[in-house]
């Protein structure tokens, strides 16, 4: 493995970033609107509540990984002759990336039943 493959995955890595900092900030709007009428919304508002919270921990994720990329790039071009150790890092980076895209897709998967219940919801 050559040192610059690892830092070559950090603009991927920061879009989906980028995305879900979007998301992110979308949904905290969103909990503000709600939280106006909070007795009316308030079973909602908790869902959406968790909603950020896994979104946070996404994020997290991905800023961690992108940490392991980097320092994995780094200790290959620096230090040769700890080829392990490198490849050890990188393979913690897919794992937490991995880990983040799988909350992700479980946030995309349970957002359709907390819209759907919001909808229902609303007079």
């Amino acid at each position: 493995m050559e040192w610059y493959i690892p830092i070559t995955i950090i603009p991927g890595i920061g879009l989906i970033t980028m995305s879900t900092s979007a998301i992110l900030l979308a949904l905290n709007a969103e909990i503000s609107q709600l939280n106006e009428d909070r007795s009316r919304y308030e079973e909602i508002i908790h869902l959406k509540l968790k909603q950020l919270k896994k979104l946070s921990i996404a994020i997290a994720l991905q800023y961690l990984g992108i940490l392991f990329f980097l320092f994995s790039g780094i200790s290959k071009a620096i230090f040769q002759e700890i080829y392990q150790w490198s490849e050890i890092i990188l393979i913690t980076g897919v794992v937490v990336v991995s880990i983040s895209i799988i909350i992700l897709l479980l946030y995309s998967i349970k957002a359709v039943a907390i819209r759907q219940k919001h909808l229902n919801c609303t007079p």
